[in-house]
């Protein structure tokens, strides 16, 4: 998209008294599915846009965040791309060089002389480079280029475009409800909105359904505000309940990331655009008028992907061939920044961030009261499995025997931000001090059976919260576990299919 562009919205006093379809949640999955949606000009659609505590395995709290502006972490994530296959390729076109056969297709994109060291180190170390990273006949372990969700012109490609009504600096509050239909379920009937900047608010009617796209955050959240969720945790919060749905806002799941940071000359890190700002300047001018310069490539532009299982003891790899049950289960993210939480900006820095891709332990999104202005108490429980630390302690042997080879290869790394060790103990405690979110944020509205348990499911295979005949969910929350990947192409693909669902019932009426 265009830097300086914009996009029609609706003040919370102009909306409609009534739509065909409400969808909550103006993020990755929510535009897209919005866009489908109102592609037929006979429906009506509204859509709406919208700290975590002390981690005791980490001995304090990591900041969580999402995006908040229409299209949500699609604007601030640059993302890499046989039933659900057609609808990862219905949302994309491709515009870089891969495989034919999986995506539906060359661009200018610039990479740094730092992404050709580390594909070359990992070379060395046995880790082939992958022509097409998301292509399923091609290696799962290895080094490749990530493919990025931008146009031709190198503008970000966000999930925000649409032709419906979109009502931002608005929360949706609460659901309210019509008495059971004849198949014993709840019908959602309107929908309260308030204003974030006043205290208007206005009762929305939905004629056909409510889409909640509200994220792991977001989606949980609403539920329980309206009376949907662990009965107990209603009750404690004075909150009628509706249905008892004890999974809803539990086994909250994120890929955890840890930073193992170098450095490097000034010029080769993004420390060199504040350190020499009348560069970045003439870079953006570059960049505004004639889409090209340095500011064509992103932050991310390769990753590894490695299986701990096919690690030795020191990290190398002693195979690629995956078999069985043996997936990658870590990946190496190469970044010309210190990627922690507490930045360092002093100096040139490059880090590998070492990213957990199947992580065991699982948090929850609870109530801090019945107020929805309130915030959510968010405990994402890192590391509370003990499972979770054998894969990354590989990681960071993995990412040391990348830094060994750079430096074979003639390139002035210096130690800044590494473990003392390579034993275990040592390799914890690393693990504990330099760690962080990916936003990678899943599965506190599951998708599975009702088991009156917390380990349940909040949607069934139609995305339709259990009990309700017209309330779905289409976003990552409904993920049974985070997968081994980045969240932003299947959140689109699940948009996909939900609007096809829901077109295919409605049009059958």
């Amino acid at each position: 998209m265009w830097p300086l562009s914009s996009y029609p919205e609706f003040s919370l006093k102009e909306v409609s008294d009534e739509y065909d379809y409400i969808i909550f949640g103006g993020g990755t999955a929510g535009a897209a599915l919005a866009n489908r949606l109102s592609a037929q000009e006979a429906n009506k659609v509204l859509t709406r846009k919208i700290l975590s505590v002390s981690q005791n395995s980490l001995g304090r709290s990591i900041e969580l965040f999402t995006g908040s502006v229409l299209g949500e972490t699609s604007r601030i994530n640059q993302m890499l791309y046989e039933d659900i296959k057609p609808y990862f390729s219905k949302s994309e076109r491709a515009l870089y060089p891969c495989d034919a056969d999986v995506h539906s297709t060359e661009a200018r994109v610039v990479y740094s002389d730092l992404v050709h060291r580390v594909i070359e180190a990992s070379e060395a170390l046995g880790l082939p480079r992958i022509r097409d990273i998301n292509s399923p006949v091609h290696p799962v372990v290895g080094c490749g280029l990530l493919h990025f969700t931008r146009d031709k012109n190198q503008h970000r490609s966000s999930t925000y475009t649409a032709c419906l009504h979109i009502v931002t600096h608005t929360e949706a509050i609460k659901l309210s409800f019509k008495s059971e239909s004849s198949l014993g379920k709840l019908t959602v009937d309107r929908v309260k909105l308030k204003s974030r900047n006043s205290t208007r608010e206005r009762v929305v009617k939905a004629r056909k359904e409510v889409i909640l796209c509200g994220g792991p955050f977001g989606s949980p959240h609403l539920l329980m505000l309206s009376g949907i969720g662990p009965a107990p945790h209603l009750k404690e919060k004075d909150i009628p309940l509706v249905r008892d749905l004890p999974a809803v806002g539990f086994n909250l799941q994120d890929h955890f990331g840890v930073s193992v940071a170098f450095e490097v000359p000034t010029s080769h890190s993004l420390l060199s655009l504040q350190k020499r700002p009348w560069i970045f300047f003439i870079e953006l001018f570059k960049y505004v008028l004639f889409g090209t310069g340095i500011l064509l490539a992103p932050v991310l532009q390769i990753a590894l992907f490695a299986s701990s299982l096919l690690l030795n003891e020191e990290g190398s790899p002693t195979s690629t061939e995956v078999h069985g049950n043996v997936l990658p289960d870590i990946e190496i993210m190469p970044m010309a920044y210190d990627s922690t939480d507490d930045l360092e900006t002093s100096r040139g820095m490059f880090s590998f961030l070492n990213v957990l891709l199947h992580p065991e332990s699982k948090g929850t999104v609870r109530l801090s009261s019945a107020d929805p202005s309130n915030p959510l108490v968010i405990d994402p429980q890192y590391l509370s499995n003990p499972a979770d630390y054998a894969p990354l302690r590989a990681s960071l042997k993995l990412t040391l025997r990348l830094r060994d080879r750079m430096i074979e290869q003639g390139y002035p790394l210096k130690d800044f931000g590494v473990p003392t060790g390579e034993d275990d103990a040592s390799l914890d405690k690393f693990i504990c001090k330099r760690n962080r979110t990916t936003y990678h944020y899943s599965s506190t509205c599951r998708m599975g059976p009702d088991n009156g348990e917390q380990d349940g499911g909040v949607v069934n295979e139609e995305l339709f919260v259990h009990g309700f005949d017209n309330l779905r969910i289409a976003d990552s929350s409904v993920f049974l576990w985070v997968p081994g990947t980045h969240l932003q192409a299947p959140s689109v693909a699940l948009a996909e299919k939900c609007a096809d669902m829901i077109l295919s019932r409605h049009s059958e009426v």
